[in-house]
C-alpha cells in the first residue's frame, strides 16, 4: 500500500530520474531491512512492492487515457 502511494506521488512529478530514484530508494531499503533483519527475508516481498509502484504510476496515466476518451465522446 505504501509504494503504491510512492508511485501516485512520483507520477505527479512526470520525470525518469525520479521514477528511477523512487524505485531504487524501494529497493535500498530492501536490502538494508534484509541486511539488519535476524530472521529471512521474502524476495516475494519485494517483487510485490515494485510490482505496487509501478501500479501506482500507471494508475494516473490509465485514469488520464480513460477520461480523455469520454470528453471525445
Amino acid at each position: 500500500m505504501t509504494t503504491f502511494a510512492i508511485g501516485l506521488s512520483t507520477a505527479g512529478l512526470r520525470s525518469v530520474p525520479c521514477y528511477a530514484l523512487a524505485g531504487g530508494l524501494i529497493i535500498a531499503a530492501f536490502v538494508l531491512a534484509a541486511l539488519f533483519s535476524a530472521g529471512a527475508v521474502s524476495l516475494i516481498a519485494l517483487v510485490l512492492a515494485l510490482l505496487a509502484y509501478n501500479a501506482g504510476i500507471a494508475a494516473p496515466v490509465f485514469a488520464a487515457f480513460i477520461l480523455a476518451r469520454r470528453r471525445q465522446a
